[in-house]
C-alpha cells in the first residue's frame, strides 16, 4: 500500500512538471513571437496580427497537446507494467499459498499418523510387553540352573523395553503442549523417588523448597539415580543435594561409580548416544534435560572428585523457586 501512494504520488508530480513545462516553453515562445513581430514586422495590419496570432497559438496547442500526450504514454507504460508486476506477484502468491496449504495438510496426516504409531507402540506393545513381563516372572520362578538364568536374561530385556516404552510415552507427553507448571514441593518429590530405591544407599542433605514445575518433576530424580544404581555396581553411595545458590535452587545428585569420560560428558544428554557408563543409552538423561529445560533450568555433568572421573559423577541442575518457596 505505501508503495501504491508514492507511485500515485510520483505520477501527480511527473504531470505537473510536464504542465509546468509546456507553460514555460508557450510562454517563451509567445514572448519571441511578439518581440520578433515588434523587430521584422514593425508596420503589420491588425488583420495580419490576428492571423498570425491564431496561426501561431495553433501551433503551440499541437506542440503543447503532443508533449503532454508522449508523457501520458510515459505513464500508460508505467502503469501498464506495474499492473503486469502486481498481477505477477499476486499468481506468485497464491501459488505460494496453496504450496504452503498443501505442505499443512501433508503435516497434519503425517502427524496423525505419527500418533497413531505412538499409540500403537505405548499402548499395544506396552500391554503385549506387560503380559511377557509376567511369563517371565513365572520362567524365572519355576526354572533351575542354566536355563533360570536365561529366563533372568529374558526378563531384564522385558523390562527394559517396558522402561523404553514409558520414557517414550513421557516424552510424547511433554512436547504435546505447554506444561502445567506450578508450585511444587521440592522435598516431598525427593524423598518420594529415594523410597523407590530401598536397597540404595542414598544420603539426603536438602532444604525444603517450592520450585516451579509439574508432577513430572520426579522424573529427573528417578532417572539420575535410577542410572547411579544401575551402573554403579552394588557398593555405589549416592547423595542427593538441595541449596540455594545465585537466586535459584541447585539440586546435585552425585555417586560413587565408574564416572564418565571428559569426551562424553556433553554426549550423555542427546539422545542415543552409546556411552562407556552406560548411562547415556538414548532416552532416560535425554528425557531428564528436556524436562529441566521445560522448567527453565539449565543441567550439566561433573566429576564428584574434579580431575578425577573415574570416581564418579555429580549431576548439577538448576530449578525456579516459587515465590515464597521457602
Amino acid at each position: 500500500m505505501r508503495r501504491v501512494a508514492l507511485n500515485e504520488e510520483f505520477k501527480s508530480a511527473s504531470m505537473l512538471l510536464a504542465l509546468g513545462k509546456v507553460a514555460a516553453i508557450t510562454l517563451l515562445l509567445m514572448s519571441a513571437f511578439q518581440l520578433a513581430k515588434t523587430l521584422f514586422y514593425p508596420n503589420i495590419s491588425i488583420m495580419e496580427t490576428h492571423i498570425t496570432t491564431v496561426g501561431f497559438t495553433t501551433l503551440l496547442a499541437v506542440f503543447a497537446a503532443f508533449f503532454v500526450f508522449r508523457n501520458q504514454q510515459k505513464f500508460l507504460r508505467a502503469m501498464t507494467a506495474e499492473v503486469h508486476e502486481r498481477r505477477r506477484a499476486e499468481e506468485a502468491l497464491r501459488h505460494r499459498t496453496d504450496e504452503l496449504a498443501r505442505v499443512h495438510r501433508q503435516l497434519e496426516a503425517s502427524h496423525r499418523e505419527a500418533n497413531l504409531y505412538l499409540d500403537i507402540l505405548t499402548h499395544d506393545i506396552g500391554n503385549t510387553e506387560n503380559v511377557s513381563n509376567l511369563y517371565a516372572e513365572l520362567l524365572v520362578e519355576t526354572l533351575d540352573g542354566e536355563p533360570a538364568g536365561y529366563a533372568e536374561k529374558l526378563q531384564r530385556s522385558v523390562q527394559k523395553s517396558i522402561e523404553i516404552l514409558g520414557i517414550v510415552s513421557k516424552i510424547r507427553r511433554i512436547y504435546a503442549g505447554p506444561p502445567d507448571i506450578r508450585p511444587t514441593d521440592l522435598d516431598a518429590v525427593i524423598k518420594a523417588e529415594i523410597a523407590n530405591f530401598p536397597g540404595a544407599s542414598i544420603r539426603y542433605e536438602g532444604i525444603p523448597r517450592q520450585v516451579l514445575a509439574d508432577d513430572l518433576l520426579c522424573e529427573i530424580f528417578g532417572n539420575l539415580i535410577g542410572n547411579a544404581v544401575k551402573y554403579g555396581g552394588s557398593g555405589v553411595a549416592i547423595t542427593v543435594r538441595v541449596e540455594e545458590r545465585d537466586g535459584e535452587v541447585l539440586v546435585s545428585v552425585e555417586d560413587t561409580g565408574p564416572g564418565i569420560p571428559d569426551a562424553d560428558k556433553q554426549a550423555v544428554f542427546h539422545r542415543y548416544e552409546q556411552q562407556k557408563r552406560g548411562v547415556g543409552e538414548g532416552l532416560g538423561l535425554y528425557l531428564v534435560r528436556i524436562l529441566v529445560e521445560r522448567y527453565g533450568g539449565r543441567i550439566r555433568v561433573e566429576d564428584r572428585v574434579p580431575g578425577r572421573p573415574e570416581e564418579g559423577a555429580v549431576f548439577l541442575f538448576t530449578l525456579r523457586e516459587a515465590a515464597g518457596g521457602g
